[in-house]
């Protein structure tokens, strides 16, 4: 790492201690020389002195440095009638930067219009200091010097300010960048932790909707084949076959959802449901022994996503009969296509409602249906009939495209 690089970071790690070396060695420098020319028994020398000492705080205390540097420098100029003019050379630019850089803007200002003043009085005082060693000036050589310095002093003064300022836009510029930085982190993370959550949410849903559907038609078969063993036992032993095809199916299915979730992995994934498939969905729930009657009518006009999301209305309708309502009397299941809606409703008599339940549930399959339908601009309800209690029905509206 090159020197420069590393005395700045030394600097701005260790603000205070550099700026008092800093100011240090230029004290000195200034006085060296005024120690070889002084030519009034020290008195120069002293009065540098006094002026150059607020120099150490610069940092601490930017503004303060400035008036104190400026008033004291001014005073010597009036009462001893020294200019310290080698120290201020290279000490007020450095305030005014310091100034620019660092204090608010009314302070900035202030500072800024206090120098400009001082440069005048400066100028207008060079009859003493300057003229000097030339003897008394005409009133045009003393107008045209006073005129000069102050113009040199007034140039020297603003374009530290400016440079000064110029590095407080640039810092205050870099800031921003670096907090919208920070800022735009914290979104993208919080954007990773919502869509980790919707899909965690998404996965739920079609893990509930492939495991639920196949245990509940497997605990259905398993009961009827307990109850046909001791009378018919070939009626069993289909029955049971029955289960073993439907628990390969659900496992293939299961292992192929996950199979979708292993980076980079091949694993080809089975179509998604429509609502052509459907019939083979009820035909599934008959040869549980529900007595289920289906009717379809009209041409569909749904997205994919919209034919799924009635597909999973269906079967989580039939899913909640074959575990809540098993002794059913009848089901039905009707599907209805218009131009600017499709419609789907699952209804059972309730007979046996009040049975305990073949297999637990924890409720989220409604809900996660809900949030389905709505994502198309749908709606769903799910509920006792209006006028019978016994009888629950699920219903399902979802938009056409383009409607």
């Amino acid at each position: 790492m090159a020197l420069h690089v590393r005395f700045a970071r030394w600097a701005q790690e260790h603000p205070h201690l550099s700026n008092a070396l800093m100011m240090s060695g230029g004290i000195f420098v200034s006085l060296s020389f005024l120690t070889a020319g002084a030519l009034d028994g020290g008195r120069s020398l002293w009065c540098a002195v006094v002026v150059a000492l607020p120099l150490l705080f610069r940092r601490a205390a930017p503004v303060a440095t400035a008036f104190a540097v400026g008033g004291l420098a001014l005073f010597v100029l009036v009462v001893f009638n020294v200019a310290t003019i080698g120290l201020c050379m290279w000490a007020v630019p450095c305030l005014m930067y310091t100034v620019a850089v660092r204090a608010s803007r009314k302070k900035r200002r202030a500072v800024l219009l206090a120098a400009l003043l001082g440069c005048a009085i400066f100028g207008a005082l060079c009859y003493r200091w300057f003229f000097a060693f030339y003897g008394p000036p005409t009133l045009l050589e003393w107008a045209l010097a006073a005129v000069m310095f102050t113009v040199v002093s007034a140039l020297v003064v603003i374009v530290a300010f400016l440079a000064g300022d110029l590095a407080r836009t640039r810092r205050l510029r870099r800031e921003q960048l670096e907090d919208r930085a920070r800022r735009l982190e914290v979104e993208r993370e919080q954007e990773v932790r919502l869509a980790a959550q919707d899909e965690r949410t998404r996965i739920a849903r079609e893990m509930h909707d492939v495991v639920a559907h196949s245990l509940s038609v497997v605990i259905a078969q398993a009961d009827g084949a307990r109850y046909a063993a001791a009378s018919n036992p070939e009626v069993a032993a289909q029955t049971l076959e029955t289960i073993s095809e439907t628990a390969r199916g659900s496992l293939t299915e299961m292992r192929k959802l996950l199979g979708v979730l292993r980076t980079g992995s091949e694993t080809e994934t089975k179509p998604v449901p429509q609502l052509g498939d459907i019939p083979e969905l009820v035909r599934s729930v008959q040869a549980a022994g529900l007595p289920v009657q289906f009717h379809e009518s009209g041409t569909p006009a749904l997205s994919t996503g919209a034919q799924l999301s009635l597909y999973r209305v269906v079967q989580e309708g039939l899913t909640n009969v074959l575990k809540h309502a098993w002794q059913a009397g009848s089901v039905r299941v009707s599907i209805e296509h218009r131009r600017d809606f499709s419609w789907v409703e699952v209804v059972n008599d309730g007979a046996g409602a009040n049975d305990p339940p073949r297999a637990p549930g924890a409720g989220h399959g409604l809900q996660g249906l809900r949030e389905r339908v709505a994502l198309y601009g749908g709606e769903m309800t799910a509920g006792p009939h209006v006028t019978r209690a016994d009888v629950f029905v699920v219903q399902a509206t979802i938009p056409s495209e383009g409607a």
